[in-house]
């Protein structure tokens, strides 16, 4: 066993109502003696430069717990590069906390849906959280990255949210297209729009700076089947005190404990993987190694019969708030795919045109 990154989940309570947002939102926090237990334990397993993410429900609901990590761990790092993030809506934030973010150097996932925000996630919460970002901006020793999710009731809103972050002066921003609802064919054509306006954006500005804006969204990637990370180099710890590949997996087993199912991914609870974890590891590790694309599927066809094979990734977790099941792809995900690779592939173009 050896890990990159170490997340905990310290709260499945949130003070936010999001429409899209799949977790079901509950009242448990992570116990701090099973926190600091699992450092104990994980800390020998963790690389040499590896990451402790911090997330929810919102993790600043529990501030306390990530003090006290953060402080547990100063004294007891073995010589390792330990480096922190957190996941957060950023409604929380204030002077105090910023500065402990700050004085141990935190990378920042704020979530944070532009234009969106206050019709479909929090009213009122837009202009406080573009205050909050202009403030993290400030702060040399934080990184921020930036992630909306738009749904198809928001897609109208993507292109120029993204150009509003850009303007702000925001250098990572990543995003994503919720799963829940499905997407529709008058949703699909929108989101094409939305991404030709946003590539001939990103193209004027690369012209003007030399930059590319949203490095996550044009990057090239290598050509290979791609496999999931949980397990092999993460693994999370969720608030009951249970261990898994991923911190996706505790919400998509939400009420199916005890099944044939949750007994293949989960890791047990602390005490148990601690007293038996060359086995348990084993054991669960040979079905998280089947979570890559090559045994994935549709209702149309089998992911390895598809000739994007390898041009294509998709979280098997995030499809199973669609599709109940781990490895099936609702198909409508693999349009959205298509409508990626074809505005990618043509900003590429354009941009070695420039060149």
């Amino acid at each position: 066993m050896e890990f990159s990154y170490f997340i905990v989940i310290l709260t499945d309570e949130c003070n936010f109502n999001c429409s899209y947002c799949y977790q079901k939102r509950g009242n448990t926090y992570l116990d701090s003696t099973v926190l600091k237990k699992s450092f104990n334990f994980f800390l020998p397993f963790l690389k040499e430069e590896c990451f402790i993410g911090f997330t929810g429900g919102e993790p600043l609901l529990a501030f306390n717990l990530i003090e006290q990590a953060v402080n547990h761990l100063k004294n007891n790092t073995l010589g390792k590069e330990i480096k922190f993030s957190l996941t957060t809506n950023g409604s929380l934030i204030n002077e105090d906390i910023l500065n402990f973010l700050s004085q141990h150097k935190f990378s920042i996932v704020l979530s944070f849906d532009g234009l969106a925000q206050d019709e479909f996630r929090r009213k009122g919460s837009f202009e406080q959280l573009i205050r909050t970002i202009k403030k993290i901006l400030n702060e040399e020793d934080i990184v921020l990255e930036i992630n909306s999710v738009f749904t198809p009731d928001t897609v109208r809103y993507f292109s120029d949210s993204m150009k509003s972050l850009i303007d702000l002066n925001v250098s990572n921003i990543s995003f994503a297209l919720s799963k829940i609802p499905e997407w529709d064919l008058p949703s699909l054509i929108l989101l094409e729009k939305e991404l030709e306006s946003l590539r001939t954006f990103s193209l004027r500005y690369y012209k003007k700076t030399g930059t590319i804006p949203l490095p996550s969204m044009w990057r090239r990637y290598r050509r290979e089947i791609f496999s999931c990370a949980a397990g092999k180099h993460r693994m999370a710890l969720a608030p009951d005190g249970m261990l898994w590949g991923c911190y996706l997996f505790p919400e998509h087993f939400k009420g199916k404990e005890g099944t044939r199912e949750y007994q293949r991914y989960a890791f047990g609870d602390v005490d148990a993987f601690i007293e038996n974890h060359e086995r348990i590891y084993t054991e669960v590790m040979t079905n998280y190694l089947n979570l890559r694309m090559d045994k994935f599927y549709t209702d149309d066809q089998t992911c390895i019969q598809c000739v994007d094979l390898k041009e294509c990734w998709t979280c098997p977790l995030d499809a199973a708030f669609s599709t109940s099941i781990i490895g099936k792809i609702p198909g409508w995900t693999c349009k959205i795919k298509k409508i990626f690779r074809k505005e990618k592939e043509l900003f590429w173009k354009e941009l070695d045109a420039l060149k």
